[in-house]
C-alpha cells in the first residue's frame, strides 16, 4: 500500500532551530546571572526623553536639540542678575568643564548648556559678556535664551525646573531648595537649583536637583560617555546591565 505524501509537512530545520534557541535562552540567563552576581558594568538608568528644543546661542546662532544629540550634555539653570545660588552653580560648571577638557572629552564627548530663564535681560550679547567673564570654554559649553513663552515652558513645563518671577523688593522666603536673587529695582525669581545629564539619544539619564557633586557628576559622565562609545558587538553587555538595573 503506498504512503500518500501529499499532505505531509516536513521540517528539516525544526530541531537545529530549537536546539539554537534553547542555547541563545541559556546564554541569556547566563549572562543575567553574571551581571546579578559579579554587575561587571555600571550604568546610569534611562529616566525619560529629554524635551525638544529651539533656542538661540551667546553668538546668536540657533541651537536646537538635535544639533547636540551624539554628545553627552549636562544642563543646568540660572539667570545672570542672580546674585546669590547662580554664581555658585556656574562656579560648579566650571570645575565640571576642568575635568572635562583634562580627560579629553569637552567638546567632542561632552558639552555643557546653561538655558537662562530670564530672556528678557539675558540676550545672547549678555550671555556672550558673561561667559567670556567666567572663561566659560566657547566651543564646549552653550548658553541658551530664547522667546519668554516658549522658554518657560520647556523649562519651568518639560524640563520640570521651579521658577517664579517676583518683585525684586519682595520679602524672601520659601520652600526649602528655592533661591531668591537680589537684584535691586525690577525683578527677581525663585528658583530650584537643578542639574540635569542627558545622553547622546537624548535621554535623561541623571537629575541632580540640588548643588553638584563634582566628583559624582564626573562618575556619572564617564559611566555615560563609556555606554555611548562602545561598539555594537559590546552592546549587549550593556543592554544586560540596563536589565539587571547595574546602577551605581
Amino acid at each position: 500500500m503506498a504512503t500518500d505524501t501529499k499532505h505531509l509537512r516536513v521540517y528539516p530545520n525544526s530541531r537545529p532551530g530549537l536546539q539554537l534557541a534553547l542555547l541563545a535562552l541559556v546564554a541569556l540567563a547566563a549572562l543575567a546571572l553574571l551581571f546579578v552576581i559579579a554587575k561587571p558594568l555600571k550604568v546610569m538608568p534611562r529616566l525619560s526623553a529629554a524635551p525638544p528644543y529651539t533656542l538661540t546661542d551667546q553668538n546668536g546662532h540657533p541651537v536646537t536639540d538635535a544639533d547636540l544629540h551624539g554628545k553627552v550634555v549636562l544642563y543646568d539653570f540660572i539667570y545672570t542678575h542672580c546674585t546669590t545660588v547662580c554664581p555658585a552653580m556656574t562656579g560648579q560648571m566650571l570645575q565640571v568643564q576642568k575635568r572635562l577638557e583634562e580627560a579629553g572629552l569637552l567638546g567632542s564627548d561632552v558639552v555643557l548648556v546653561t538655558i537662562t530663564f530670564d530672556p528678557e535681560r539675558d540676550t545672547p550679547e549678555r550671555l556672550r559678556q558673561y561667559a567670556q567673564q567666567v572663561h566659560a570654554s566657547p566651543e564646549g559649553w552653550f548658553w541658551l535664551t530664547g522667546d519668554p513663552i516658549m522658554v518657560k515652558r520647556l523649562v519651568g513645563g518639560q524640563f520640570g525646573v521651579y521658577f517664579e518671577r517676583i518683585a525684586s523688593d519682595q520679602e524672601n522666603g520659601g520652600a526649602t531648595g528655592h533661591q531668591h536673587g537680589s537684584q535691586p529695582g525690577g525683578y527677581d525669581f525663585v528658583h530650584a537649583t537643578v542639574f540635569i545629564l542627558v545622553d547622546g539619544d537624548g535621554v535623561i539619564r541623571s537629575e541632580y536637583r540640588q548643588m553638584l557633586d563634582v566628583d559624582r557628576a564626573m562618575q556619572d559622565i564617564r559611566l555615560v560617555v563609556r555606554e555611548q562609545n562602545a561598539g555594537m558587538l559590546a552592546r549587549p553587555l550593556w543592554e544586560a546591565a540596563h536589565l539587571v538595573r547595574a546602577y551605581p
